[in-house]
């Protein structure tokens, strides 16, 4: 709901600066002037404006992709975390309290610590990169000694080797937003679809103010949505640790089964 509305507040601000500007050009510039500019440049800004919807459009879609994307993945990542928390039950004390100790400690780094900087500097933390190194470094200590205890080791080293390829691609998308230079085209390519809008408007100044204001609400309300899907983990639209906080919750349920 806050997101929605800073978007409409966005697009009205977008919509008024721009009916100033029609304004101003309204009263600035002769009739016959804007009627000129109307006619020699109405080509080119058909074909700015379509190149700038069809840009638009291609980034929009990019990017929700990338957000369902980095949302399957950090799903992923809990899920196999999960299953090894599992694996935990077919292991002696101390070696199960241990492995469900590192567990419950990597999730709870990334909820409260990983999370937070993600959404903030777009880079993971250096203490949970410890904590699931810690994790696999354990899985070194232990020695199945029997046929089905290998097999069991085997399916969790999997699964461990999982969460860090989760984590992997996380950090990655955590830090991927568009270009700048995508940004700088996609701000030239609003200008100049603004500015017909503002200098060659109809001689009826409320008609000529309305279409402005509507143009330049457009172009503020769609470079806003682009921008809060920039990055993932961060902005209006961000993916929440959801995944994470559910597998806390598995964690307790499984300890409290006890030994396998």
């Amino acid at each position: 709901m806050l997101i929605a509305i800073v978007g409409l507040l966005v697009a009205a601000a977008a919509a008024a600066l721009t009916g100033f500007a029609a304004h101003f050009a309204h009263r600035a510039m002769p009739a016959q002037l804007r009627h000129d500019f109307r006619e020699g440049s109405s080509m080119a800004t058909g074909i700015v404006g379509t190149l700038f919807a069809v840009s638009i459009g291609l980034v929009v879609v990019a990017a929700w992709n990338q957000v369902n994307t980095a949302h399957q993945t950090a799903a992923s990542e809990a899920s196999n975390l999960t299953d090894v928390f599992w694996y935990s039950r077919s292991l002696p004390e101390p070696q199960r309290h241990a492995l469900q100790t590192l567990a419950t400690d990597y999730a709870t780094t990334v909820i409260r610590e990983e999370w937070p900087l993600m959404a903030e500097q777009q880079t993971l933390s250096q203490r949970a990169w410890r904590d699931v190194e810690q994790l696999r470094a354990y899985f070194q200590t232990i020695q199945p000694d029997t046929a089905g205890a290998s097999a069991r080791y085997g399916q969790a080293m999997g699964r461990v080797q999982a969460v860090l390829d989760a984590r992997r691609a996380r950090a990655q998308m955590a830090g991927s937003g568009v270009p700048p230079l995508l940004w700088a085209a996609l701000a030239g390519c609003g200008l100049i679809v603004l500015l017909p809008a503002i200098a060659c408007g109809s001689p009826v100044r409320k008609v000529h103010l309305t279409v402005a204001g509507v143009v330049g609400g457009l172009v503020g309300l769609v470079l806003f949505l682009v921008y809060q899907l920039d990055f993932p983990f961060s902005g209006g639209i961000a993916i929440a640790p959801d995944a994470f906080e559910q597998a806390l919750s598995r964690f307790t349920s499984i300890r409290a089964l006890g030994t396998g």
